[in-house]
């Protein structure tokens, strides 16, 4: 069966299935809550991945000098190529990974973690090694259509591409990535991605009144899941919808433990999955263990806000303080995705269609619980045995300078909306990017400032949309799931994590959610930008428009 065909298949079951609605939801809240009550242990299934696979065997990879995931500073112009070799990830067999391969200080580095600061100029060359098109687009920087890396702007085969911009955007944990059009899901699955860190004073300031030192207590967590072979080979097969791996990757480790001390950590997470909607928390003896969620995709939020738990969609990044503190020595924390209503090819009653991951082998089925990894505390090694328990620390009533969403009173609106006709062909409006092209299906005046009211239709999945040049301001949500207006802290239906800036947001079936975009930028001429579901096999179906900002 084609997916196209599933997906008609699915829409017709779900628009049949009313009268049968509530016992499958009643039955999922069931299995929630059971699993709710029943203690995690130290050998609980990370995913369900291989077989023979044991979770928390791997000591969590941290930014180095060499490698995959070296660290390095964009002080002066870096030389990457994206190619193909094999690396140590599982046990036993290397995995082919494509990469984004250069040096640094004579060190060999594979997808390396990048760091600037806002204000510095970088520069950035990509030779294309591999077989077809790819890109590396600066995922939530505010820049230019040539320096933005969309597929607008393929490198071919054997080509090579320059990106030299300024960086205006706020300190924040970004992250950059291939994005060849009708390529993207496979060229990420395969490993072409890495993160970009961008530091200011407002957020080195914050790090050293809490005494938080980068790679220490102040760590990046770049997650992703990969479908598997028995050979250790990643596997992605193109036109798939919706593809979700067997297997959890940390900063390319597979199910980590890391050991911490009993103090306060500041972990910035990264949901780099191809299509997997993560519900981060963090438990210790099945019991929910309290976070403070600081920052989003664009920075620093203006305060902190206590969760027991957090969504996590694709592209999506978040900043969180957990503390250890008051944990006893040798306590193991795991950091999960809670399993949650995924609200997949449901009709206006609510009714599950047959789940489509069911082409991957061992994989957790979206909205299941899955193991992410594991935190170790204190007494775990004899190294930790010696260091003393830093003092606690008081995290200040104000994060950061940023300020409220804008009134956007008087604003025009432009209506998007997010559908799926009954040949399973998603759709922004009525725009599919196979059946428009690259042409920029709207236009805005730069300068300008547009609400952009989406709506999402019934008969549909939670999408994740990214802007492409412009960070936003989420200003209102209605018509929201349960489990999303159970979160709202304001009148205006938003939760926590749309309190900051933004480059993608989820927007669930049946929602309305508006976003506030400033189209200010100190370009001249046409600048074309990519609109998108960053579900990246939907993105590849062609859930994906072009628009233009001009003077």
């Amino acid at each position: 069966m084609t997916d196209t065909t599933r997906r008609r298949l699915f829409v017709g079951l779900a628009a049949a299935a009313s009268l049968a609605a509530a016992a499958p939801w009643l039955l999922r809240r069931k299995r929630a809550h059971d699993h709710a009550a029943a203690p995690a242990t130290p050998d609980s299934h990370a995913g369900p991945g291989l077989p023979n696979a044991r979770p928390f065997q791997a000591p969590l990879r941290l930014p180095g000098r060499d490698g995959l995931f070296a660290e390095v500073a964009l002080s002066a112009p870096l030389a990457l190529s994206a190619r193909a070799a094999a690396f140590p990830i599982f046990g036993g067999k290397p995995t082919l990974v494509w990469h984004y391969a250069g040096s640094a200080d004579g060190h060999a580095i594979a997808n390396p973690l990048l760091r600037a600061a806002k204000g510095d100029t970088v520069e950035v060359s990509l030779d294309n090694a591999l077989q077809e098109d790819t890109t590396i687009h600066w995922h939530g920087l505010s820049v230019d259509e040539a320096n933005d890396g969309s597929g607008l702007h393929p490198v071919a085969a054997g080509g090579r591409a320059r990106y030299r911009f300024r960086i205006d955007n706020r300190a924040g944990l970004y992250w950059y990535h291939a994005h060849p059009h009708e390529r993207t899901g496979q060229q990420l699955q395969r490993g072409l991605a890495g993160l970009l860190r961008i530091e200011d004073q407002e957020d080195r300031a914050l790090g050293e009144r809490l005494g938080l030192r980068w790679g220490e207590r102040d760590l990046p967590l770049f997650i992703a899941d990969k479908q598997v072979d028995a050979d250790n080979g990643i596997v992605y097969r193109q036109g798939a919808d919706d593809w979700i791996g067997n297997r959890v990757l940390v900063n390319w480790t597979p199910e980590p433990f890391l050991e911490v001390l009993p103090a306060l950590y500041r972990l910035r997470m990264v949901n780099a999955a191809n299509a997997r909607m993560l519900r981060i928390a963090f438990e210790h003896e099945g019991r929910t263990l309290p976070f403070q969620l600081i920052g989003t995709d664009g920075g620093l939020l203006m305060q902190a806000w206590t969760l027991d738990d957090v969504f996590l969609a694709p592209a999506q990044r978040i900043d969180v303080l957990v503390d250890f503190g008051a944990l006893p020595a040798g306590a193991r924390v795991l950091l999960r995705s809670l399993e949650y209503v995924a609200m997949e090819n449901e009709d206006e009653s609510g009714a599950f269609a047959p789940d489509p991951m069911g082409e991957h082998p061992g994989a957790a089925p979206m909205g299941d619980a899955l193991d992410l990894m594991q935190f170790c505390v204190a007494a775990c090694s004899d190294t930790q045995r010696r260091q003393a328990k830093p003092a606690p620390l008081r995290v200040p009533a104000t994060l950061s300078a940023l300020p409220p969403p804008p009134d956007t009173n008087g604003w025009p609106v432009r209506p998007i909306r997010l559908r799926m006709d009954d040949q399973g062909t998603w759709f922004i409006n009525d725009w599919n990017y196979h059946q428009v092209g690259h042409d920029p299906v709207f236009t805005v005046k730069r300068g300008s400032r547009e609400v952009w009211e989406i709506r999402n239709n019934m008969t549909s999945m939670p999408h994740p949309i990214h802007v492409h040049g412009f960070q936003f301001r989420v200003v209102s949500r209605s018509i929201s799931p349960p489990d999303v207006r159970s979160r709202k802290v304001t009148s205006q239906g938003l939760g926590p994590q749309d309190l900051g800036l933004s480059d993608t947001v989820v927007v669930w079936p049946g929602e309305i959610v508006r976003i506030a975009i400033d189209f200010a930028q100190p370009y001249s001429g046409i600048q074309r930008y990519m609109l998108h579901c960053h579900n990246l096999e939907h993105e590849d179906m062609g859930m994906m428009v072009t628009f233009a900002v001009e003077d």
